[in-house]
């Protein structure tokens, strides 16, 4: 119990010194003197700084997957219509405003920089885009099944053009800092997007 005390801590800490001086001005004896800890506590828990922002980084993931899970009725099988997406891509976007840490690397993936925290990010971030990925794909093969999308769509290109794109939002709107300015316009934009589907009079029919 003591020692889940003292990670949580420790991560609570440098989490804030992340937000605050960035990644790479954060130094382990800052996270130690801050979070009054001894240095040897630090490395008793973490192997180091990366390990650290591993941690953080791995739980903001996690907790955007339990978000999108909960406001899409993830695991159960995809809607009838558009609204379980509709749900999901307006989610998404929220879950990652409040996710500082994989903001931080969204920035240092903007300038190209290549440096530790990116390499973490693309590690931990696999297991999330498979995920999402197959969510994409089901909803698709559902929305065809459905009607709700055009037969020629196919679920594969459908899933990965979808990720593609939401990938690109994302340095938009957070490592170029407009997430709050654009807010508005992404909602717009997903209602106009999929009300065309729903209200599509040249869809065609499609055996289950």
């Amino acid at each position: 119990m003591e020692e889940g005390k003292t990670k949580k801590s420790i991560l609570d800490v440098a989490k804030r010194l992340f937000e605050r001086f960035g990644y790479d001005k954060t130094s382990m004896n800052d996270i130690a003197r801050h979070s009054h800890k001894a240095k040897g506590s630090l490395y008793y828990n973490f192997s180091g700084k990366a390990d650290i922002f591993k941690a953080l980084i791995s739980e903001e993931f996690e907790t955007i997957k339990k978000g999108l899970a909960e406001s899409s009725n993830i695991p159960q099988a995809p809607s009838k219509d558009n609204s379980q997406i509709a749900a999901y891509l307006r989610q998404r976007m929220e879950l990652f405003n409040n996710a500082p840490m994989i903001k931080l690397s969204l920035e240092d993936h903007f300038h190209e920089m290549k440096n530790e925290i990116l390499t973490i990010a693309d590690e931990v971030r696999q297991t999330f885009d498979q995920w999402e990925w197959q969510f994409f794909h089901d909803a698709c093969i559902l929305g065809k099944k459905y009607h709700v999308l055009t037969p020629d769509i196919q679920p594969n290109a459908f899933a990965d053009m979808l990720q593609m794109l939401l990938k690109s939002l994302e340095i938009q709107f957070f490592a170029k800092n407009k997430y709050e300015e654009s807010k508005s316009t992404y909602e717009s934009m997903i209602t106009f997007l999929l009300n065309d589907y729903k209200t599509n009079d040249n869809l065609i029919p499609c055996e289950p």
